[in-house]
């Protein structure tokens, strides 16, 4: 098994390791019985932290013009947020700034239907986020390997990518 897992790209073992622990927490809260909007207020924040870490996918959406997909505000949101939020000295504060904007849509959606707790979405927020970072410290997942894949890619995940000008989009 030990080959097979080696011979894997790091991609690979970012989506596997992120599906089964996905799977993982899924289950329980389907085992424990909770109210279908909860589950999915839980899945919504697990997936939407799942599309910030992808290696590349920030820089693949910054680039194409692909403004009003869904993903691509979640992306610029996310973005924006590392811009203006500048807490350094606070430890986890990646991991804080990235759960602001999926518990906003979840109030966002709790206010507009009554219904949900953001209770669900702080815990999907913190299990990618504590998934993501045992498997870094177990080495799983290699932080140098993930953000290498792409050239524009910053060696730090912290620090958000320049968005491109119009201009140089079209040269």
């Amino acid at each position: 098994m030990k080959k097979i897992w080696d011979r894997l790209s790091s991609m690979s073992h970012y989506y596997i390791i992120s599906m089964m622990s996905f799977i993982f927490f899924f289950s329980i809260l389907n085992f424990i019985n909770f109210d279908f909007l909860n589950v999915c207020f839980f899945t919504m924040s697990f997936i939407w932290h799942f599309a910030l870490m992808t290696p590349g996918l920030t820089e693949l959406v910054l680039h194409r013009k692909n403004r009003l997909s869904f993903l691509s505000v979640v992306v610029r949101v996310n973005y924006y947020l590392q811009l203006f939020i500048r807490a350094d000295k606070i430890p986890f504060k990646g991991s804080m700034v990235r759960a602001i904007s999926p518990v906003l849509f979840s109030f966002l959606l709790m206010v507009l239907t009554g219904n949900g707790k953001i209770l669900f979405t702080l815990l999907g927020s913190f299990c990618f986020e504590s998934v993501y970072f045992l498997a870094i410290k177990m080495g799983w997942l290699q932080n140098n390997n993930l953000f290498n894949l792409t050239s524009t890619l910053p060696d730090d995940q912290e620090i958000p990518p320049t968005i491109p000008s119009e201009e140089s989009a079209h040269e």
